[in-house]
């Protein structure tokens, strides 16, 4: 006699079940309001059963007591002595082990808020709380906006492209620094100002990659062309020519800093940002006490001043408030069911974590070239409407930067948490929700016309199922999820200005004005 229960319950954890543990299973299947799934086991095919079926008996010691199967994953009850909840976690745990054999959950484990020390960090940058501090004035003051191409000035930050309502990223395809106007809920609509001249605006041929946890890389782009530091350098075999790189990009890299560092160097000049101290305080005296409780007086090192306090905010941005983390860090509680069967096809049958390690689940820390940089066909920005062209170097991707042929097409591993936030995916946009990307994944056939011979000997099909693809995307969308990422952003500013941007749309869409202004901002936007 075949165990329906069994496969029943299978369904609902994920684990295998004996056929000799039939008696158990029923035993849980008893109380009249228990209802079958809506996928029931049987429409998925005599395969699935039979992985069902064939498992190690392993599951079901608590078939003293008979106990319910919950309709879902929040009423699932308790069972003595060891819930479901807790089998499925026990069950991800050997997962994990199997999958990072030299780490385990330690390796995924991201530092707690206030951590410093814990926290990746360039030995040439140590992180303070005062550094980190002015850090987050600077990132998020529009004031620091001065040296625009076009007629507007103080209106745009680093967080333009990069705030915490789209989980540090920009939340729509082509970011907008100068020229950008509007915000929405999550950076939706931001868009080029009206009347403002295409080739004065500071737009890119990628999109904007997340802050968000980037400390646990140590190259940045999605080329990987920033950082050199000598401490941990993906860059350190890399020939930093001046006839493949632009004069700053490799004025930077001479400094040997850390990828955030180095980017914050280049990013002051790219995104019309003054990156030095003494111009700061010149034109707004306020940030002067700042600057001495981080670093102490002025000194000879302006511009590494203004990078260094960026650098260190943003190297604190982490994502460790999310389930995921509180339980690895031993809340079974804090996943839901159909979230640790998504965590165990991440792990498992998935195989991301043959790529996505490391706590930010981008690579591992200091992990070598070959598992930072992949060639998985996505396709480039120009299959998006978008202002300017895509440069061939920005198609080949780390191939432009080393100038070898086998780093064509290959781009930097992005890391995974909080993708919910904004429907932007891809280093071209290409992608506009995680179902389409774990689909292109799971049939592994090139978006984009990278040879076949250049795509990653891992990027190949899967073969999940519909079933298996619900739960990895529910892994994706809630378990690596930090409902908190608001705390990485001031309430207020040293200058007065409206945090991210400034401009009169974003500062309606912001909350920045009140009644009075609302009113007078809409008039100047209705009647410009």
């Amino acid at each position: 006699m075949e165990c329906t229960a069994c496969d029943h319950l299978w369904y609902q954890t994920g684990l295998p079940l004996e056929k000799t543990d039939q008696a158990a299973a029923a035993a849980i299947i008893t109380d009249e309001t228990a209802v079958p799934l809506a996928k029931p086991w049987w429409t998925q095919g005599r395969g699935l059963r039979a992985a069902a079926l064939a498992g190690a008996a392993m599951v079901l010691a608590v078939a003293v007591a008979p106990v319910l199967v919950a309709r879902n994953d929040t009423d699932a009850q308790a069972l003595p002595p060891m819930s479901l909840q807790n089998q499925a976690s026990a069950s991800l745990r050997r997962t994990i082990q199997t999958a990072i054999p030299n780490g385990g959950l330690q390796s995924l484990i991201m530092p707690v808020d206030g951590d410093l020390a814990s926290i990746p960090q360039d030995p040439k940058n140590p992180l303070t709380p005062e550094k980190v501090t002015l850090g987050m004035m600077l990132f998020h003051d529009p004031s620091l906006g001065t040296a625009g191409k076009g007629d507007t000035t103080e209106q745009w930050s680093c967080a333009s492209c990069h705030h915490a309502a789209a989980g540090f990223k920009s939340g729509v395809i082509q970011g907008i620094g100068e020229g950008g106007s509007g915000f929405g809920n999550k950076g939706e609509a931001r868009a080029k100002l009206a009347g403002y001249l295409e080739e004065h605006l500071d737009v890119q041929p990628v999109t904007s990659p997340a802050v968000l946890n980037g400390s646990f890389q140590n190259v940045v782009l999605w080329n990987g062309q920033l950082g050199n530091s000598t401490h941990h350098n993906t860059n350190a075999n890399t020939d930093m020519a001046a006839d493949r790189l632009d004069l700053p990009v490799v004025a930077a890299n001479a400094k040997q800093l850390g990828g955030l560092e180095t980017q914050v160097i280049v990013g002051g000049t790219v995104h019309r940002l003054p990156a030095n101290r003494d111009q700061i305080v010149a034109k707004h005296p306020v940030y002067g006490q700042l600057f001495d409780a981080a670093f102490g007086p002025s000194d000879a090192t302006p511009i590494e001043d203004v990078s260094h306090a960026i650098a260190a905010f943003e190297r604190t941005i982490l994502a460790n408030k999310a389930p995921f983390q509180e339980w690895l860090r031993g809340d079974e509680t804090a996943m839901t069911l159909q979230q640790l069967r998504g965590a165990s096809v991440f792990f498992g049958k998935g195989q991301c974590a043959q790529c996505h390690q490391g706590p930010g689940l981008s690579s591992a820390v200091d992990a070598g070239e070959e598992d930072v940089f992949f060639a998985v066909g996505f396709g480039d920005m120009d299959m998006n409407p978008m202002v300017g062209v895509v440069p061939e170097k920005v198609r080949l991707g780390r191939g432009a930067v080393t100038g070898r042929a086998t780093d064509n097409y290959k781009f930097k591993i992005p890391q995974l948490y909080n993708l919910a936030d904004a429907n932007v995916f891809g280093h071209g946009g290409t992608f506009q929700s995680l179902r389409a990307v774990v689909d292109y994944k799971n049939a592994a056939i090139a978006q984009s016309g990278v040879p076949i011979a250049q795509l990653d000997r891992r990027f190949r099909p899967l073969g999940l199922t519909d079933l298996d693809k619900q739960d990895l995307v529910a892994f994706l969308e809630q378990a690596l999820y930090d409902p908190d990422l608001d705390r990485y952003v001031p309430s207020t500013l040293p200058t007065g200005a409206c945090a991210v941007n400034a401009d009169i749309q974003s500062r309606l869409d912001l909350g920045c004005e009140g009644p009075d202004l609302q009113k007078l901002a809409r008039h100047v936007l209705q009647n410009p």
